[in-house]
């Protein structure tokens, strides 16, 4: 199920691809950038800096109704990309096939400042082995999953040309399917281009008057995890919440998770892995696509479980469909230790 999460939403850029887009482009990058060790175990295998080269092809629609969903003009798109850790011993390279948002925040003249959102599958040609390969606790499954945040700053010099400069924050890791799964975080500037292959005017359109009502939503999320009994077993979390505007794009709020993690060992009762959690969340919403980091205490959990952990952090993308339903992805974690990822679909009130 998992492998299904980079192309959740690619039912949307396909069905840009056959509509009448106002650009259509190719933009490619090469990236230079460092490992964060954020575990002192890792200090040693983290001092090499990671070099990459990115080529996607993506659209932008020019009508209300597609500006209308996320109250600005973005792009979509699909693109690969190779990322070489410059340890090809212990850490070798990253191939990955990935889907991306990409709205245009600000706009002046020559100048245009997006901000580019991706997930995708990724392929480690060095993985974690206790023998041959027993400091790369990074990556323990040779498919693992990327996501990544990367503001975009372009100038136009030409009809068909823009140069970019930007900067990627990458996450990789396996979503919790197997250990040890630390994850790796490493920060990436870049260099670029876009050739735009359709390049039209971009209208004007009004945006809505800001609402300064209360928004009210429940979400769960599903994935599985390794048992310590063996096998893998179901984890559920049932998330309520809500948020106020305070900007177009930006809202703040609060709500409470309860996990149920049937992966866990309990001594009693079922009820022990149990765990609600109260959250501060903070709303990033282009129209019907909401970036939402939650940061969360744990009111209670198993003693075994996170042991030194009382606080975690979630991040979730979805988008709605309709009026109230929303379909999304989600991931977990600790720090800068991802737990795991998982589906979403949720109902806003």
């Amino acid at each position: 199920m998992k492998s299904l999460l980079p192309f959740l939403f690619m039912g949307i850029f396909i069905g840009s691809v056959y509509g009448q887009s106002a650009r259509q482009a190719l933009d490619f990058s090469v990236q230079r950038g460092w490992i964060i060790p954020h575990n002192e175990e890792l200090a040693d295998i983290s001092q090499s800096n990671p070099i990459g080269l990115s080529l996607k092809y993506q659209v932008l629609q020019g009508n209300q109704e597609n500006w209308e969903a996320c109250n600005c003009f973005h792009y979509l798109g699909f693109g690969l990309q190779v990322q070489d850790f410059q340890n090809p011993a212990e850490l070798g390279r990253a191939w990955t096939a990935f889907g991306s948002f990409q709205p245009i925040l600000w706009r002046a003249g020559k100048v245009e400042f997006s901000l580019d959102m991706g997930i995708g599958a990724s392929y480690l040609t060095q993985v974690y082995d206790p023998i041959e390969n027993p400091r790369n606790t990074f990556f323990s499954a040779p498919l693992s999953f990327l996501l990544y945040v990367r503001p975009v700053l372009s100038y136009s010099i030409g009809s068909d040309f823009d140069l970019t400069a930007s900067f990627f924050y990458n996450h990789i890791s396996n979503g919790g399917q197997r250990q040890p799964n630390r994850g790796m975080n490493y920060p990436m500037l870049s260099l670029g281009g876009i050739y735009f292959l359709r390049k039209e005017e971009l209208p004007s359109f009004q945006k809505p008057e800001l609402s300064r009502d209360f928004e009210f939503y429940l979400d769960l999320g599903f994935n599985t995890r390794e048992s310590m009994a063996g096998g893998r077993s179901p984890n559920f979390t049932l998330g309520a919440g809500f948020y106020r505007k305070f900007t177009g794009i930006w809202a703040m709020g609060a709500g409470l998770d309860l996990n149920k993690d049937f992966s866990l060992d309990v001594e009693e009762s079922r009820l022990e892995s149990l765990m609600p959690a109260p959250f501060l969340a903070n709303h990033f919403l282009f129209g019907r696509f909401d970036f939402q980091q939650r940061f969360a205490w744990y009111a209670s959990k198993p003693n075994s479980y996170q042991a030194d952990r009382n606080f975690y952090q979630r991040y979730t993308l979805t988008y709605q469909l309709g009026k109230n339903l929303r379909l999304g992805v989600g991931m977990k974690a600790h720090g800068h230790v991802a737990e795991n990822m998982d589906l979403r679909v949720g109902w806003k009130f």
